[in-house]
């Protein structure tokens, strides 16, 4: 039981950390994901693979928030560059 607390308490410990780093940044991992599912062709296709994909935008957006932009934040350059704009969408 005490070991179980103790890692509870590891595991707050730990978020407390990453919330407090306040790297806000641009999450271009998760915006080059975006910017693929949004020029697939049809509506339906976007949005079949959108529903399909929402265990890739959250480890997209984890890795984001947690790595990228964390690395940005400290060395000033993000390692994934900027998505360009989406084309045109019906």
């Amino acid at each position: 039981m005490r070991t179980k607390r103790v890692r509870a308490l590891q595991v707050l410990a730990l978020g407390a950390l990453f919330s407090c780093a306040s790297c806000l940044g641009p999450n271009n991992a998760t915006g080059h994901l975006a910017k693929w599912n949004v020029e697939l062709d049809g509506k339906w296709g976007n949005e079949v693979a959108f529903v399909l994909l929402l265990p890739v935008y959250v480890i997209f957006s984890v890795g984001d928030m947690v790595i990228f932009n964390s690395w940005q934040w400290w060395t000033g350059k993000n390692p994934i560059s900027r998505p360009s704009k989406p084309g045109p969408t019906l």
